[in-house]
């Protein structure tokens, strides 16, 4: 007689939690191939990707030599990576794209602009913390860059709020013990260095896509540690299902590049700041710096602030001068 099996209610619950989560994905990516095409059509394109195929075949092998190198034995890798690889490009150049033009950073710039009034001290601080970066110091040590007056880059910080006690006056009354937010710029850090904002926009592209890279290493890696503890217990199927096969591995690599939305965050911060950096009501009368912050977020690493920038050579201080 041929027993029957029945699945236990843990494994139902599996099973349609895993349908669920496939199904969630599918979804996502959906959407997401249809913003796209929104996106392009606005510019009279079609739904179609632009991606160079060699952008895209450099970013698979980027992937590959970023998580698991056996991925390479799988026979058609290239071709099951690459609608996600194109998809996570396409994601990441849209989200770029929105940033503002570069701002020159200058004294003129701290005294006008309120990007830069708000994220510096004053002169000094600006020019310790140029003057210190080695990507800057690099390029302007270049040979083929000697003509060039200034550079461009992707200045990044981090922005902290915390709740403070302070004074407003209210009523023609000052008025004390009042909670405001405070709001600070640190963390300061200069990437993607070169002469032209469009080199400055495709090296912060290249920057996204790396630490994206190493999020999902990172991920997957964790998921391979768990999946050890459960053989160790004894499941010995999860050897085979689990992603020490470089079969699953893929599969589950693609899954996750497959909804770039929550490997890459990109949000608007609308911020009104008096010059002490308290946030300030838009029905009080104060001078304030008022901008729109680029924030961008990669996993459930902590979010900063980005901006194109652009440093005159003129402004960096020499080794002697420092501090």
């Amino acid at each position: 007689m041929i027993k029957k099996t029945t699945k236990q209610p843990d494994d139902n619950i599996h099973d349609r939690r895993h349908h669920e989560t496939k199904g969630l994905r599918e979804l996502f990516a959906s959407q997401w191939r249809y913003f796209l095409s929104i996106l392009e059509s606005g510019d009279g394109k079609t739904g179609e990707s632009t991606q160079d195929p060699a952008l895209v075949t450099d970013a698979i092998e980027t992937v590959i030599d970023g998580t698991d190198k056996r991925i390479r034995a799988i026979g058609h890798y290239k071709k099951r990576l690459r609608d996600t690889v194109r998809m996570t490009l396409d994601y990441i150049d849209a989200a770029v794209a929105s940033i503002p033009e570069a701002i020159r950073v200058d004294k003129d710039s701290f005294s006008h602009n309120p990007v830069i009034n708000a994220f510096f001290v004053n002169m000094d601080d600006i020019r310790n913390i140029f003057s210190t970066s080695h990507e800057l110091q690099n390029f302007f040590r270049k040979a083929e860059y000697a003509s060039c007056d200034e550079a461009y880059g992707i200045l990044f910080v981090t922005r902290n709020e915390k709740t403070v006690l302070g004074k407003i006056i209210q009523d023609d009354m000052l008025v004390s013990e009042v909670k405001q937010t405070a709001v600070n710029f640190s963390d300061h850090e200069i990437v993607a260095v070169c002469d032209s904002e469009e080199g400055a926009r495709r090296g912060l592209k290249e920057f996204i896509f790396s630490h994206i890279v190493k999020y999902v290493s990172a991920h997957m890696l964790h998921i391979r540690q768990q999946q050890r503890e459960q053989i160790d217990k004894g499941c010995m199927d999860v050897w085979i299902s689990g992603v020490s096969n470089p079969e699953v591995y893929l599969t589950e690599l693609i899954n996750q590049l497959t909804t770039p939305g929550p490997l890459l965050t990109h949000q608007k911060v609308c911020l009104r700041l008096n010059k002490m950096g308290i946030k300030v009501d838009e029905n009080l009368s104060e001078t304030v710096n008022e901008f729109t912050a680029h924030e961008f977020q990669i996993g459930k690493q902590p979010p900063r602030v980005v901006t194109i920038v652009r440093y005159p050579r003129n402004e960096m201080l020499t080794n002697t001068a420092l501090f």
